[in-house]
């Protein structure tokens, strides 16, 4: 079981390390599962390696010392590291400190592990002074939990946010348990308490795993529905492209033969029979119009990328909005940050805002309050639209992007408005996310990566 837990803690370093290995803080966090894990290795070589090869170590005193010596420093390590790497990756995951703080920090913060190794006999056997590692591990832990929480509440980024709030739970919560088994355990001679660090490794692997398939925890979830949403916008393209090919040939035939029939219908003097063959062609016209519609809305999107002013597009989106806005008597509310330039297709990034803000009002029929905002986080810039609408159903928010679904009970609505935007934001490399809660609104958010902001002398 000790062997299990080492490598799975292993495991969720390496994991952890392969998100991002250029950021700072991701190479702590992975550290710090490598330090913990020191922990286990001590256990693994006194209680399964040693006991195994009891009969071949008897025989080889220089090898069961090494065996003992590694123990002891894998254990050291672990109990003395595991507090000062938690630091530095709360240290490196905050925004609001600056590059000299957390170098300061950094090797200030040293000082007190490098005491302990000064002070702390380690072998033959590791002597730790608990009340001593008390007063200074537990408000390392205090200070660190308290950064990653204010980092969290003052983080603008939506996304970024949502990863934050996972990240604490999975950490702070886990380390809280292990923190105190280590170490306020051991200060009550309670030397075997560490053991339930393993059900602590067990619970927090399993939690990732399904708080990774389930909410998109480091990107996982992500991944596996851009696949989803991308194969089914392309075997629907490819399809309508048949099916309307099909269509014209044979709507062309039908029209054919309705002309004839009104040209005969006046020849003969029918006026019952002309107004049949009419009837016949405007259905067929109309069944050309909504499937040129629906391919329209289905091709794949070409970018025409240039410089474009997201704020200025945002502006002339909500002016050829206003009748709507009017006649609803919407409220509209708009935050912009004039300054902001991006790389990108202007005409599909208006059609994008154009179709969030129309959604947005129809939800709104009686009033109520359209929100747009503009603004750079620092891995994103960022476009919200908000309304305080009817709000999705949770049990249509999964579906909300999926081709041809729709709560619009109208005939002019194929369901393909959400899935077109979810298309211009993959051919930007960004994101498309929504939250909804029902009788309370809905809050479309479009990120677009921070490559793509084009950076003026006025930033």
């Amino acid at each position: 079981m000790m062997v299990f837990i080492l490598f799975t803690i292993w495991a969720l370093g390496l994991f952890v390390l392969f998100t991002d290995p250029k950021r700072t803080s991701i190479r702590w966090a992975c550290a710090t599962a490598f330090v913990g894990a020191g922990g286990f290795i001590s256990g693994v070589i006194d209680e399964t390696i040693m006991p195994y090869f009891a009969d071949y170590l008897a025989a080889k005193p220089g090898t069961t010392n090494t065996l003992i010596l590694v123990s002891r420093i894998s254990s050291f390590i672990c109990q003395v590291g595991l507090p000062y790497t938690f630091l530095m990756f709360a240290v490196h995951s905050t925004e609001f400190l600056s590059r000299r703080v957390k170098l300061t920090i950094q090797y200030v913060a040293l000082i007190l592990p490098l005491g302990m190794l000064w002070m702390t006999p380690v072998y033959p056997e590791l002597l730790f002074n608990y009340w001593i590692m008390v007063a200074w591990v537990i408000p390392f832990f205090l200070f660190s939990c308290t950064l990653l929480v204010v980092q969290y509440m003052r983080e603008k980024d939506p996304l970024v946010k949502k990863n934050s709030f996972f990240t604490n739970v999975l950490i702070i919560i886990p380390l809280f348990f292990v923190f105190i088994f280590i170490y306020i355990m051991r200060i009550q001679n309670d030397y075997e308490a560490w053991r339930y660090n393993m059900l602590v490794v067990t619970i927090q692997f399993i939690l990732i795993v399904a708080i990774s398939l389930k909410y998109g925890f480091l990107g996982v979830r992500l991944r596996v529905e851009k696949r989803r949403l991308d194969s089914t916008l392309r075997a629907l393209t490819s399809g309508a492209q048949i099916i309307n090919h099909t269509i014209k040939n044979e709507v062309g035939k039908i029209s054919l033969y309705a002309d004839r029939i009104e040209t005969y219908a006046d020849e003969t003097n029918q006026p019952s029979l002309k107004e049949d063959a009419l009837v016949l062609m405007q259905s067929s016209q109309h069944m050309l119009d909504m499937m040129n519609r629906i391919q329209n809305q289905l091709r794949d999107v070409e970018l025409r990328e240039e410089p474009c002013d997201p704020g200025q597009i945002i502006g002339q989106v909500t002016q050829n909005l206003t009748p709507y806005i009017l006649k609803q008597q919407v409220e509209v509310v708009s935050e912009l940050d004039e300054t902001l330039r991006l790389y990108g297709d202007g005409v599909q990034l208006r059609e994008v805002i154009t179709n969030l803000s129309m959604n947005a009002l129809e939800a709104m029929k009686s009033g109520g309050k359209l929100h747009l905002q503009l603004f750079l986080s620092h891995k994103h810039l960022i476009i919200t639209v908000a309304d305080t609408g009817t709000g999705i159903t949770k049990e249509n928010l999964p579906h909300v992007l999926d081709p041809f679904f729709s709560t619009k009970r109208t005939g002019q609505n194929f369901g393909l408005g959400l899935s077109y935007c979810y298309n211009v934001m993959q051919k930007h490399q960004g994101q498309l996310e929504i939250y909804s809660e029902q009788g309370k609104g809905t809050t479309v958010f479009l990120f677009f990566p921070k490559k793509r902001v084009i950076i003026t002398d006025s930033e």
